[in-house]
């Protein structure tokens, strides 16, 4: 089976909006045409798999004018188009080990809701080994070849934490940076590699959060990799939550734009404005302490060492656990509007 093999397998068609916050890009330039599955994390930020963006030969970003992103609709035909404005990959992305298999692209601003798509919060819980997943595509259900489906497929699958699951390089543990699926737990229930980027989610109180987003396989029979719903296959994905680093410094957005749920209950506004106001009250009262403790310091000791810049992050220590990402110069910046 080819690499560009396309289906999602054991799948159903998603009703109209289940899934809203998955989008269709496709890049038709060059020798063979590729199809990938994004998910939008912001009105102008959509995540997507580095191996659908980066060219094989060059290793850097495609042009950003050959790519094709659809939303708002399950029905790839009545999609509109999103314009990419800018695309940045992991510079860390090792395409022979598939390694931080993860991008971002800058699209136009998103009419969210009324245009049928929605965002999807980053899962930041708690995961385990057995637990049921969900995951989506536009693929065919033909063993090989075929078109690519019309309408969007879902599918189950189911995590695994077995010793199979090291066969990657890239596994290190079932809160890494890849997850791992396998498909002798669910039979039959698969994406394959034409789905590079399937958006792997929860189910959180009714509501869907992203954990991952499909990168590639592995057959333990070896008979090679890609290998799709075989019993002796493994899936892995991406672990979006392990990259909140590289999200947060290349956008340039505060963590909790991508974590912060949906979903606001009706006074929200009331008691953001309530705790916003207390806020710059403490704020305003701990810099006049500090101010105040500095002048009697300098009044009546000696500074010997020089101070230090202070950063504060609101989502706590956790939430940018590669914030090595934050120094580099060489990370791509986003510029996105308000």
């Amino acid at each position: 089976m080819t690499l560009l093999s396309k289906r999602v397998v054991g799948g159903k068609e998603a009703l109209p909006k289940e899934f809203p916050f998955v989008v269709n890009v496709q890049n038709a330039k060059g020798q063979r045409s590729l199809q990938c599955v994004g998910t939008i994390l912001h009105n102008q930020v959509i995540v997507v798999p580095a191996f659908c963006v980066v060219h094989p030969d060059t290793h850097s970003p495609v042009d950003r004018q050959d790519l094709v992103v659809g939303y708002g609709s399950e029905i790839r035909s009545q999609q509109k188009h999103a314009r990419v404005v800018k695309i940045a990959a992991n510079h860390d992305f090792v395409r022979k080990e598939m390694a931080n298999d993860i991008a971002l692209l800058q699209v136009e601003p998103l009419d969210l809701g009324r245009s049928g798509a929605q965002r999807i919060p980053i899962y930041t819980g708690s995961i385990h080994a057995g637990q049921e997943l969900q995951v989506m595509g536009w693929g065919s259900d033909k063993v090989s070849g075929g078109e690519w489906s019309e309408a969007l497929k879902y599918t189950n699958v189911i995590l695994s934490n077995s010793t199979q699951c090291h066969k990657s390089r890239n596994y290190n543990g079932i809160e890494g940076r890849v997850l791992c699926t396998e498909n002798r737990l669910n039979p039959g229930h698969d994406v394959c590699d034409g789905e590079f980027g399937a958006a792997l989610v929860v189910k959180v109180n009714g509501h869907y959060q992203l954990l991952g987003m499909f990168s590639y396989h592995i057959d333990t029979s070896d008979e090679g990799y890609s290998q799709c719903a075989k019993d002796t296959s493994l899936a892995f994905y991406t672990h979006i939550y392990s990259y909140m680093g590289f999200i947060a410094a290349t956008t340039q957005l505060p963590v909790d734009e991508f974590i912060a749920h949906i979903d606001k209950p009706a006074n929200y506004v009331k008691y953001q404005s309530k705790y916003i106001v207390i806020f710059i009250i403490a704020v305003v009262a701990v810099w006049a302490m500090v101010k105040l403790l500095f002048k009697c310091w300098a009044r009546y000791g000696r500074l010997d060492e020089p101070a230090y810049e202070l950063a504060v992050h609101s989502a706590g220590p956790d939430a940018l656990s590669d914030a090595e990402f934050v120094h580099r110069p060489h990370v791509e910046i986003m510029d996105i509007t308000s």
